[in-house]
């Protein structure tokens, strides 16, 4: 092949990348780009590179609160907002915070080795904490630890789900698990080839997605534990996900810079955006790194590794 049909073909391509729908809309909040971020319906948690986080509304948007703890250096790492949005959290890799959203104030502060993935229930009063060998099942109210998940190794991934009484685990020891908050008992084990890169569960409990690094991702039935579905192809990091409130559609976000929006009941790919880049003709990173479903699931919010905030068109019918 000459090297014209070469660039003829790379244009194509290129050109095949940038022929998706555009976002409805495109903020730029931060020129440096961020470390960690979480989304809910209304709101924006993000961990910069200076070593605090801003707490956004997104609509209309306006930062309401700037929050940090003791290591400047390696900033806060994770976080997580509540599902009725009245609290948050914040990690670094040795402590904890919890804060009220209302008016921003810090509750308390916890110190924990090894912090490695964090979520926060529905009405935002209990944590689940990766550590190196578990996680635990924390009461912020209380600051005590009601139920330990155990892992072989360090707990990367976990998702919190309250409101349905489920937790899901994921860990460097290949497994994904399930987990009943009602008596803390294990309900499902899924293995897995590599560490897990995400896991999660639908709002309505019946469905928990686990991927691993550079493998398949994954719907499972949460009762039986047999698969649901197998979605895309078999060579996929997934870095952000989401579910919509209603439990009919999925978005991920992937590590190509790729966002897909999927039907959970059919297993089939609706739709699939790429986040805004500086430079469209040179390599550079716009890594999707947390998703949200608008409050009436009909927009998509993504907040990519390159400080850009978008809003996409939910598509599906």
């Amino acid at each position: 092949m000459n090297k014209f049909c070469l660039i003829v073909i790379s244009a194509l391509l290129l050109s095949a990348c940038e022929n998706t729908p555009k976002a409805k809309r495109t903020h730029l909040l931060s020129p440096a780009g961020f470390i960690s971020a979480t989304l809910s319906s209304n709101y924006a948690l993000l961990g910069n590179l200076k070593g605090y986080a801003g707490f956004w509304r997104l609509k209309p948007r306006q930062l309401m609160h700037t929050w940090q703890h003791t290591d400047e250096k390696n900033g806060i790492l994770y976080s997580a907002i509540s599902g009725n949005e009245e609290y948050a959290i914040t990690a670094e890799r040795e402590s904890i915070a919890w804060w009220r959203i209302s008016d921003g104030t810090l509750i308390n502060v916890w110190f924990l080795p090894n912090i490695h993935s964090v979520s926060l229930s529905h009405n935002g009063k209990f944590a689940l904490i990766g550590l190196k060998d578990k996680a635990i099942y924390y009461s912020l109210m209380h600051g005590q630890t009601k139920y330990a998940f155990p892992h072989k190794q360090i707990v990367t991934q976990s998702d919190i789900k309250h409101d349905n009484n489920l937790a899901i685990t994921g860990s460097a020891d290949y497994s994904a698990k399930l987990w009943d908050l009602n008596n803390g008992k294990l309900l499902q084990t899924w293995q897995h080839n590599s560490k897990l890169a995400k896991v999660g569960t639908s709002p309505d409990g019946k469905y928990a997605l686990t991927n691993e690094g550079l493998g398949t991702v994954r719907l499972w039935r949460t009762k039986s534990g047999r698969l649901h579905k197998q979605l895309g192809n078999k060579l996929s990091t997934l870095t952000s996900l989401a579910f919509s409130k209603n439990n009919r559609h999925l978005a991920m976000g992937h590590v190509s810079s790729r966002i897909e929006l999927w039907d959970i009941k059919k297993g089939k790919r609706i739709e699939f955006w790429r986040p805004k880049k500086e430079d469209k003709w040179q390599p550079s990173a716009a890594t999707p790194i947390a998703l949200s479903f608008t409050k009436n699931n009909k927009g998509i919010y993504s907040i990519a590794s390159n400080g850009y905030l978008q809003l996409w068109k939910n598509t599906a019918k």
